[in-house]
């Protein structure tokens, strides 16, 4: 870095003394007592603040209600009962003359008779519609809520205008929940599946605006009131935003700004499937209706400190601003990516110097701990972790293609589809086309059911299977295949060799951990809690053992280097002829 040698160099300290020896002694009773005027008059940032805090608040009970509103429309696919009329279709609803006219009339009444049950009298929807993808405009039934104020002209609206628009939405959403805002009217639109995960038809719910968000609308001060909910923009009150104040939707924060307009005031949340945004513009005359006059003192003082303030702020810009500027450049060179980049302009002040020298030695020091470490360590967690996950156990994938051919050969029945679909589950997994290292509990225990049935078809009676899981836990992030290696395990050394027993899955969670515990049938031998032992170790080099026995070890490894050493696999005795393995998951690890 240059140096400018024969320079003598003054602190930012010292230049600022004799600033306020000089300028600022006088001036300062003055401006101190118009300040405290001033601040006591003024209390506009607390009444920004007192409407920042009051829309937060009716923000959430916004949220609240379209949450119960979210929880309630899953009913449908939880429940089962539209699912299971349209999957027993072709054996239950045959009655006499027309067949396909008979058995749509069952799946209907059914349909009906659910959606009345679940809907009819819920505050939140005005009326529900549920149409079958096999002819919407046939196969469909409705119902109205008169106390939420739907009626059944409104259903009839629904099919003349809205129908095709909600209808295309429906055929991209899958599995997710959509919120979508047609002419005026705002739709909550979930598909039901199959097991097959194939959509079968349709659940479509005018939401109550009017109960939903009623603390919104009852807002006091907003002369403009728009929320974002998912990606449909909605104005509740006053005229539509323009398009720069519609960027405070976006911006996903909260806060307040004072604009030539008046007083934006807006709030981000996220719900249960979704986030809601809301802006409201308070005009200026309502916000600061109890301040006026402040203009005319604060004119008043600016017009005293015009001087004072101009040579503070020549000081401050050539001794502290365009320093500063510097570091803020070279920092965003940084963050680009250009690590080791060097500030060459030399400031005009000894504390500068010092920084800017301490920040060039930080960046030499930033890339050489980037180029030589870092990378390198991280290198070594990524081959780690997939040297870990290229294990797979080739016994258990040819004793079950035996089985499936035994069964082929013997029975021919539908057992042999059911297998195959078994094993094509647990293979997808195997191969991860999406490379997801996590995937939900919920995607886990379908891996683990495909698995226990095709071992349940080798071991028949002998073999008990127990599952106690919450719904809550199933929205849980865990490694993908980290149960099977644990239940083949306890399947293999404690079921087999006693010939029967059972095997029961549990979970728990506290705090920012889940804890999963595999229980089975069976004893700990010395011998083999030893062998436990050496193969849970942290520092156990899984490359010594054959394949046969890298399953525990493998599963404690992979949620270690994942989640950290407070995480991992134990197996213990848990009494007499029981034995429990419990697995540690970090939560939230998906979202870090």
């Amino acid at each position: 870095m240059r140096r400018r040698e024969n320079r003598k160099m003054y602190s930012i300290r010292g230049r600022m003394i004799g600033i306020v020896l000089m300028c600022w002694l006088l001036p300062f009773v003055l401006v101190i007592g118009g300040m405290g005027y001033y601040i006591l008059s003024n209390r506009s940032d607390n009444k920004a603040q007192s409407l920042e805090a009051q829309l937060a608040f009716n923000d959430q009970i916004c949220v609240e209600r379209l949450n119960n509103a979210v929880k309630d429309s899953k009913k449908a696919s939880y429940d089962k009962e539209i699912e299971n009329a349209f999957k027993y279709r072709d054996t239950v609803y045959k009655g006499e003359g027309d067949w396909e006219s008979s058995r749509w009339t069952g799946i209907m009444q059914v349909t009906r008779e659910y959606i009345s049950a679940q809907y009819q009298s819920n505050i939140c929807f005005m009326d529900t519609v549920f149409w079958y993808y096999d002819n919407p405009e046939k196969h469909n039934t409705s119902i109205f809520n008169l106390r939420a104020g739907g009626g059944y002209s409104q259903i009839d609206s629904y099919w003349k205008n809205d129908h095709e628009e909600i209808y295309e939405t429906a055929r991209e959403l899958d599995t997710a929940v959509a919120f979508k805002y047609v002419n005026g009217r705002l739709y909550l639109v979930r598909n039901l599946i199959d097991s097959r995960f194939e959509p079968i038809g349709a659940l479509v719910m005018r939401i109550n605006m009017s109960y939903c968000f009623s603390t919104l609308t009852s807002f006091p001060l907003g002369s403009a009131l728009t929320i974002m909910l998912q990606d449909e923009m909605i104005t509740l009150q006053g005229r539509e935003l323009d398009e720069e104040e519609q960027g405070y939707l976006y911006d996903k924060k909260s806060g307040y700004e004072w604009s030539g307009e008046g007083l934006y005031v807006y709030h981000s949340m996220r719900g249960s499937d979704y986030r809601l945004s809301t802006v409201m513009l308070a005009d200026k005359s309502t916000a600061l209706s109890s301040f006026f006059g402040y203009q005319y003192v604060l004119l008043g003082m600016l017009l005293f400190l015009i001087p004072l303030m101009l040579l503070l702020m020549r000081l401050l810009n050539t001794q502290i601003a365009v320093p500063i500027q510097g570091l803020v450049r070279a920092g965003d060179q940084i963050k680009a990516g250009n690590l080791g980049y060097q500030l060459e302009d030399e400031p005009g002040s000894t504390e500068f110097i010092s920084l800017t020298e301490s920040f060039n030695q930080m960046s030499s020091t930033l890339k050489y701990q980037f180029d030589h470490i870092y990378e390198e360590e991280l290198a070594l967690r990524d081959a780690k972790i997939m040297a870990l996950q290229s294990h797979i156990n080739p016994h258990f994938m040819n004793n079950t293609l035996e089985i499936i051919n035994w069964e082929a050969r013997l029975e021919g029945n539908i057992k042999v589809s059911k297998m195959i679909e078994s094993l094509s589950t647990l293979m997808d997994a195997a191969m991860d086309r999406h490379k997801r290292p996590e995937v939900l509990l919920s995607e886990e225990m379908i891996y683990v059911d495909a698995y226990l049935y095709i071992t349940k078809e080798r071991l028949g009676k002998r073999l008990t299977i127990e599952k106690e899981l919450d719904e809550d836990m199933m929205e849980c992030y865990v490694p993908r295949l980290i149960l099977q290696p644990v239940i083949e395990n306890a399947i293999e050394h404690g079921i087999v060799p006693n010939g029967s027993g059972i095997v029961k899955i549990t979970g728990e969670m506290e705090e920012n951990y889940l804890y999963l515990y595999i229980e089975n049938s069976g004893t700990l031998t010395k011998e083999n809690e030893e062998k436990i032992e050496r193969l849970l170790d942290p520092d156990y080099d899984t490359s010594k053992e054959s394949s046969g026995n890298l399953g525990i070890a493998n599963v404690n490894q992979r949620l270690r280097i994942l989640y950290g050493t407070d995480c991992g696999l134990t197996i213990r005795s848990a009494g007499e002829n029981r034995i429990r393995a419990r697995l540690v998951i970090k939560r939230g690890q998906k979202e870090q």
